[in-house]
């Protein structure tokens, strides 16, 4: 056999040369479309694909993740919801549901609005509201009440005395005045101070604002009685504290 294949080369020694080269061809082919292959499947960078797979992997991470999402809806789920109190020249006074996004514009609305007589001017109807606020809108001519809490806008306040306390106080106040005190002006005072006199208290005052500018002010003191709740005996307990 080998004599054979010995005296085939021989003779056909050409043919098999050109065999030969054929077969390292195919070869050397073979192996460069397979290096060709890898190279391609393999990651630019291999240490940024590596970190990829180890963050995305990591029960670390995950867990980091998890505990984040949780304490943001903790966070949320605590705070509550917001109240504020509109009271004064509004047509639905009253303690209102509102959201931090909200304006004094925005619970105006809810309060259905402004009362005609209801000074504008001393509004900030763009300020932002906040938790337990006291909205007070005075009428025109009025002087807003006091300030005295950080809640405050330029009209609003909070924790405020309520009706009650507030003529108990005034009440008591009025009866120990002294004559060097400045007496009330009937054509100027605004709600808070006509509120100093005994038995008025905030509607009452809004009453006698309200008969001051519909008949141009008042011209004695004794107009006062035209105003509905105030007679004679009640005009006694304070005329004296009373000027025009």
């Amino acid at each position: 056999m080998e004599k054979i294949l010995m005296s085939w080369l021989a003779q056909h020694r050409r043919l098999a040369v050109i065999i030969v080269v054929g077969l390292l061809g195919v070869l050397s082919l073979g192996l460069g479309l397979s290096l060709a292959l890898h190279r391609s499947s393999a990651p630019a960078d291999p240490a940024l694909a590596s970190s990829q797979v180890v963050a995305t992997s990591s029960p670390l991470a995950t867990h980091t993740t998890n505990r984040a999402v949780a304490s943001s809806k903790s966070s949320n789920a605590t705070k509550g919801p917001m109240y504020v109190d509109v009271k004064g020249a509004v047509n639905h006074p009253g303690v209102y549901e509102v959201s931090e996004r909200m304006r004094v514009a925005d619970v105006i609305a809810l309060a259905k609005g402004l009362r005609p007589k209801a000074d504008r001017v001393q509004l900030n109807l763009a300020e932002k509201v906040t938790d337990q606020q006291v909205i007070y809108v005075p009428v025109k001519g009025e002087k807003p009440p006091v300030m005295s809490n950080h809640h405050s806008t330029g009209v609003a306040t909070t924790k405020s005395a309520t009706p009650n306390s507030t003529n108990q106080s005034t009440a008591g106040s009025a009866s120990s005045q002294t004559a060097n005190e400045d007496p009330i002006n009937l054509n100027t005072a605004n709600v808070t101070e006509l509120q100093k006199l005994a038995g008025v208290g905030q509607k009452k005052a809004e009453k006698i604002i309200e008969y001051r500018e519909t008949h141009d002010g008042f011209k004695s003191v004794d107009d006062l009685k035209q105003v509905s709740g105030i007679g004679d005996k009640t005009l006694a307990k304070f005329r004296n504290q009373l000027t025009v």
